[in-house]
């Protein structure tokens, strides 16, 4: 399964309110989809620069993290 068959979860980072769609295959696995432009604090994280490979945000993983723990997001 691709994050594209993967199903997703519309949130938001309590941090920042940046919307996103996220999903969890498991424990320690984290998809994430932006639903516009990174957050600023990742964007200034890559430079300014367009990357796939864009950096983690503590805010946002504590924000996923949470919807986990609150039954908002479930780990499949």
């Amino acid at each position: 399964m691709n994050i594209a068959e993967e199903m997703l979860t519309d949130l938001r980072c309590d941090s920042c309110g940046q919307r996103v769609q996220a999903g969890k295959r498991s424990a320690l696995q984290t998809s994430v989809q932006w639903a516009g432009p990174a957050c600023l604090r990742l964007a200034e994280a890559a430079g300014g620069r367009p990357t796939a490979l864009v950096p983690t945000c503590a805010d946002l993983r504590d924000s996923i993290d949470r919807a986990v723990r609150e039954g908002r997001l479930e780990v499949s």
